[in-house]
């Protein structure tokens, strides 16, 4: 269910900006691919010397043999590894990693396990790393998350939590931030496995991947307040790291500044629906000169994301616009149904 409603997005994303989706769509449906070996030979006359391969094999008694289109409709499907570590000190870190399986708690990548047409297969792995740090390493495919940094997050969550006195603020902190952070990484890897274009700083891109797919995705079962608490604790973490004064090595680093990041998030979560997330504004949290311009971001943003990853899914999740419009249109039903109550019961 995951996996389709990642696809519905993406196609009506499309759909909705205009005949491009089901132009493309019905493109790619025209021309041969490699994921689709047997589109070539599927007009040719049968050979009555040949019977089809089902009734071969049902003569011989053997089990029919799966038909090539329905193994090459799927893509290529990931691994998951959890790495135990040598220092002792992060043997905490690894088992609490195990015990909630983080690498399977990261929805938007976990959806899109086997969606996309990729070179090979991609490698999630939780390792110790020497240092605080997740990152994707292009020559092994590897997108990888330290128990540094898990052990990190528990303690600055679990600070957090004390301020706050809410014993759950941890546990949510730590998910929030590894969702956007892999969800960051998973983007890196996609430019480079996909050869994606990026015409600006690639740091930049990967963050508008991760922010674009967590706003995308936003499952049934996830209503807005909750989609725009994990984005704000995901900000707040690059609130945590910033600095009172900068030097030449900050602003020549490829990532932006903590406090760009956070607005830059704020940004695309306003931009995405302004009428729902209104309190960004009035709050405080993001300043109304930026707000103005927040919606055509965002919707350029999601919709450039979505036209680039469009013609790599595996023809099994592939659909016309108005199937996708249909689809989409349902899902977002079932997402209004999930929205909070304005009374407690």
């Amino acid at each position: 269910m995951q996996k389709i409603l990642i696809a519905i997005l993406l196609f009506a994303l499309l759909a909705v900006s205009g005949a491009w989706g089901y132009s493309t769509w019905k493109a790619q449906q025209a021309a041969p691919t490699a994921a689709a070996p047997v589109a070539a030979t599927a007009a040719k006359p049968a050979d009555p010397k040949q019977a089809a391969p089902a009734e071969a094999d049902k003569a011989a008694g053997a089990p029919p043999a799966p038909a090539a289109d329905a193994v090459a409709a799927e893509g290529v499907k990931f691994t998951y590894e959890y790495v135990a570590p040598k220092n002792p000190d992060l043997k905490e870190a690894h088992d609490f990693a195990v015990d909630i399986d983080i690498l399977h708690r990261l929805p938007e990548i976990n959806a899109m396990d086997g969606m996309l047409m990729l070179p090979g297969p991609l490698h999630l792995i939780a390792a110790e790393c020497g240092q605080i740090n997740a990152f994707y390493s292009p020559a092994k495919h590897e997108l990888v998350m330290c128990y540094e940094m898990v052990d990190m997050l528990v303690k600055v969550g679990a600070g957090l939590g004390e301020q706050n006195q809410d014993q759950n603020f941890s546990a949510r902190f730590l998910l929030a931030n590894a969702r956007f952070i892999m969800l960051h990484e998973f983007g890196h890897a996609l430019i480079d496995m996909l050869k994606l274009p990026s015409t600006g700083r690639e740091e930049d891109a990967a963050d508008q991947l991760a922010s674009s797919l967590m706003l995308m995705f936003m499952a049934p079962n996830e209503s807005p307040s909750i989609l725009a608490e994990n984005l704000r604790l995901a900000g707040l973490f690059f609130m945590l790291n910033t600095k009172e004064q900068y030097g030449a090595a900050d602003f020549a680093d490829e990532h932006s500044l903590g406090q760009q990041r956070f607005y830059n998030l704020m940004c695309m979560l306003y931009g995405h629906d302004p009428a729902k997330y209104l309190r960004l504004v009035t709050s405080g949290m993001l300043p109304e000169d930026r707000a103005l311009r927040c919606q055509t971001e965002s919707e350029r943003i999601t919709t450039a994301w979505a036209k680039l990853l469009l013609p790599h899914l595996a023809p099994k999740y592939r659909m016309s616009g108005e199937e996708a419009q249909r689809r989409y249109d349902e899902a977002k039903r079932k997402q209004e149904e999930n929205a909070e109550s304005p009374y407690v019961r």
